[in-house]
């Protein structure tokens, strides 16, 4: 089994301080998607990290919740990530 590192932003403050910190590097298998990336971060810093970004059934982001990786908005968790990628968080403002 192969792993990849990838770089994991935390850009909005409440998310921020579910974690702890603003990025860290994680570890995870080769061929990982988003989905992974969440489902990890949730292993590092605990169940309601999960609950905040993936709606109850898993399959999908909840509303207001986007993904980043390196320059590109990723709405699909089962989009891959590879090593070096850098995944940012985000929580969506609407108005202005």
């Amino acid at each position: 089994m192969r792993y990849i590192r990838v770089r994991v932003r935390y850009l909005t403050p409440y998310i921020r301080n579910l974690v702890g910190v603003d990025e860290e590097i994680i570890t995870i298998e080769e061929g990982s998607s988003v989905r992974d990336v969440i489902m990890r971060v949730a292993e590092l810093h605990g169940e309601r990290l999960l609950d905040q970004l993936l709606r109850d059934d898993g399959r999908d982001l909840r509303e207001g919740i986007l993904v980043v990786v390196n320059d590109r908005v990723v709405q699909d968790v089962d989009y891959r990530v590879e090593d070096g990628d850098v995944v940012t968080f985000l929580i969506a403002l609407d108005g202005g």
